[in-house]
């Protein structure tokens, strides 16, 4: 327990925006849990995974032109080492670190395939575009409203179809329409989104 609380302790000190901390982290994990039952996933290799998956993006650990999946998983390597986490275990948490983006192809344990459809997930639906809408200004990527919701429509489009497990895929089609039901409705008060 002890670790759990130093490993909280290190995100919630990194400078992290909301959008990739610690209760981003916390869903991810849970998340991941939910869709993993009735397998019995290491509990510890998910939790520590799932907390330092996006721990290379925040102002205290990122650096200019790394892909901040590979900075986090070389962050979390030092992490765990200092914390002196079980090294067998090691490997399979930088893995699921590594191959968390969806981006990315999944890596090979069920830790790995399950903390990846997870966070995209978090990517998805209403909690989907709460967290693009909260990083106006905030994300290279999105400095506008426009910009927040032309990754929603290519979010919506693509991330249903890097789900790599059932239970994922179901809950991607629902998450998919509560975003598409938003953007209909948003484009219709806008006037197709010119008055935004």
């Amino acid at each position: 327990m002890r670790q759990r609380d130093e490993l909280m302790e290190i995100v919630q000190k990194s400078g992290v925006h909301p959008a990739w901390g610690v209760k981003h982290c916390t869903r991810v994990y849970l998340l991941a849990k939910e869709l993993a039952s009735p397998l019995e996933l290491d509990d510890d290799v998910l939790y520590f995974a799932a907390m330092l998956h996006d721990i290379g993006r925040t102002p205290r650990y990122a650096l200019p032109n790394v892909d901040h999946a590979l900075r986090s998983k070389g962050v979390a390597a030092n992490l765990l080492n200092k914390m002196a986490f079980p090294a067998d275990k090691i490997p399979l948490v930088l893995e699921a670190i590594e191959y968390h983006m969806y981006y990315s192809e999944p890596g090979k344990s069920d830790v790995s395939i399950y903390l990846r459809d997870a966070d995209i997930l978090d990517n998805l639906g209403n909690i989907g575009l709460m967290r693009l809408f909260s990083l106006i200004g905030k994300d290279e990527l999105i400095q506008k409203p426009n910009d927040a919701l032309e990754r929603a429509r290519i979010f919506a489009e693509a991330l249903p179809n890097k789900v790599h497990t059932k239970p994922g895929k179901r809950i991607a089609v629902k998450r998919r329409e509560e975003m598409l039901r938003f953007l209909s409705g948003l484009k219709r008060q806008t006037d197709e989104y010119a008055c935004i």
